[in-house]
C-alpha cells in the first residue's frame, strides 16, 4: 500500500505541475477565471511557504467556488486533491481495497447537498462521512423539538429549540474530521437556483412533491445528481435521478477450455426521468398482469400519497373521515387513469400507509439510510449500477422493489 501511495503523489505532482502550466495560459485558450484561481494558488503557496498542502489547498479553494469557474476549480482539485496521505489509506484501506484508489479519490473531492434534519437523513450523513466524502452541507430552518431524540442521533436533550443543522454539523465533524461539514439554518425552498450549482450531488429528505419537482429541475438544468427518499413508518422510498450516467460493472466471465474465471468490465449508459415525469401518467398496459403483480403496491400507494400531499399541502390524518375520502377518492382515479387493476391497492393498505405517513422508526431509517448512501457513493466512485429510478421498501413484509420507471413514463 505505501508502495501505491507514494507511486499516486509522483503522479499526481506531476499532474499538478501540468494542470498549473495549463492554467497560465492565455485566457482565451481556458476560459474565464484563470487569473482570479491562479493569483488565490499563488497566495496559499505563499502563506503555507510553498507547500501546496492538499488539504489547505482544498478548504481555501472552497471559498472561492461561489466567484469562480466551478468547471475550472473542479479540474483543479480533481487534479490536487487525488494525492491520498499515508494516515488516509490507513483509515479507508478497507474501501480502496474494494473499489479502488481512483474510486475512493472520486468521492474524496465530491461536495453533496442534504436537506433536512430526521432519522433518515442522519443514516445517510454517518455513512457519507464515515467512507470520506470531501464534503457535505446538511441544511434545515427546523430547531430540534422533544420527537427528533427518538430517532435522532445527532441531537440530545439539550438541543431542544436550537437549529438542528448547526447542532448536528459539530457532532458529524467528529465522526471523520477529514470531511468538511457545513450548516446551512435556511429554508431550502427559499434558495435560488444558483445556490445549487456548487454541489455534485443533491439529496431531498422528508420534502413535499412540488419541493421535489423544482430542485430535481434545477439539478437537470445544471447536471446535477438528484435523490429524495422519506420514511413512512414502516415503509419508505428513494427516488433517483441522474439524467445519464454512466459506469461500470463488472462480470465473471469463464476462460475457455479452461476451469478458471476472469473478470470483465464493461461500460454502460443509463438514462432517467424526472419526478416531475414519474408524477405524470403512466402507461402500465404494456406490463402483463403477471409482472404487475410481481410489483409491490407500495409503489403506487406512495404516488397517491404525493398526490394528497400536492393537493392538499400535508399528508392525510387518517382519523379525519373526509381525508380518507378524499385519499381513497384519489387513489380510485389514479388507478383508473392508470389502467391499474383496483385490486392492486387495497383499502387497508392504502390508509396503513397512511397512517404511519408523519412516523419515524429508527431500524426502517438504518435500512434506506444504508441503501441510499451506498447508492450515493456507488454513483460518485462510478462503480456498479445505481438505483434507477425507485426503490420502495416494506418492512412490515420485508419486500424491497427496484423499479426502472422509463419503462412506463416518458
Amino acid at each position: 500500500m505505501k508502495q501505491i501511495i507514494e507511486a499516486e503523489r509522483k503522479n499526481e505532482c506531476k499532474k499538478f505541475c501540468e494542470l498549473y502550466a495549463w492554467l497560465k495560459k492565455p485566457s482565451r485558450e481556458i476560459g474565464n477565471g484563470r487569473r482570479e484561481i491562479l493569483d488565490h494558488i499563488d497566495k496559499v503557496r505563499m502563506d503555507n511557504k510553498g507547500s501546496a498542502s492538499s488539504a489547505v489547498i482544498l478548504d481555501s479553494l472552497q471559498m472561492k467556488l461561489a466567484e469562480t469557474s466551478h468547471e475550472l476549480l473542479s479540474t483543479l482539485l480533481m487534479a490536487d486533491t487525488t494525492h491520498i496521505s499515508e494516515d488516509e489509506a490507513a483509515l479507508y484501506d478497507r474501501q480502496i481495497r474494494l473499489w479502488g484508489l481512483e474510486a475512493q479519490q472520486r468521492m474524496r473531492i465530491s461536495s453533496i447537498l442534504i436537506s433536512g434534519m430526521r432519522g433518515l437523513s442522519n443514516e445517510i450523513c454517518k455513512n457519507l462521512v464515515l467512507a470520506g466524502i470531501g464534503s457535505i452541507t446538511i441544511i434545515d430552518h427546523n430547531v430540534v423539538t422533544e420527537e427528533d431524540l427518538g430517532t435522532q442521533f445527532f441531537v440530545t436533550e439539550a438541543d431542544i429549540g436550537k437549529n438542528k443543522a448547526i447542532v448536528s454539523a459539530d457532532r458529524i465533524r467528529q465522526l471523520n474530521p477529514r470531511v468538511v461539514v457545513t450548516a446551512d439554518n435556511n429554508d431550502i425552498r427559499a434558495k435560488s437556483d444558483d445556490f445549487f450549482k456548487t454541489f455534485d450531488l443533491v439529496c431531498l429528505t422528508d420534502c413535499d412533491p412540488y419541493t421535489m419537482i423544482r430542485i430535481n429541475e434545477i439539478c437537470r438544468i445544471f447536471d446535477k445528481k438528484f435523490y429524495a427518499a422519506c420514511t413512512y413508518g414502516f415503509y419508505g422510498y428513494i427516488f433517483c435521478d441522474l439524467k445519464q450516467h454512466e459506469y461500470i460493472v463488472e462480470r465473471k466471465v469463464a476462460i475457455p477450455h479452461k476451469d478458471e474465471h476472469e473478470i470483465t468490465k464493461l461500460k454502460k449508459n443509463d438514462e432517467y426521468v424526472s419526478f416531475q415525469c414519474v408524477l405524470s401518467k403512466a402507461d402500465w398496459t404494456e406490463i402483463s398482469d403477471r409482472k404487475l403483480k410481481k410489483i409491490s403496491p407500495l409503489l403506487w400507494a406512495i404516488q397517491i400519497l404525493w398526490k394528497f400531499h400536492q393537493e392538499m399541502g400535508r399528508l392525510p390524518a387518517t382519523n379525519d373521515n373526509s381525508d380518507v375520502e378524499k385519499l381513497l377518492s384519489l387513489r380510485n382515479s389514479y388507478l383508473q387513469t392508470n389502467h391499474i387493476n383496483d385490486l392492486l391497492v387495497t383499502d387497508e393498505f392504502l390508509i396503513t400507509l397512511a397512517s404511519f405517513a408523519l412516523t419515524e422508526l429508527t431500524p426502517i431509517c438504518a435500512i434506506l439510510g444504508g441503501v441510499l448512501a451506498q447508492d450515493i457513493l456507488n454513483v460518485l466512485s462510478k462503480k456498479g449500477a445505481p438505483i434507477n429510478n425507485l426503490f420502495v421498501f416494506d418492512g412490515l413484509q420485508g419486500d424491497e422493489n427496484y423499479l426502472i420507471l422509463s419503462f412506463v413514463f416518458s
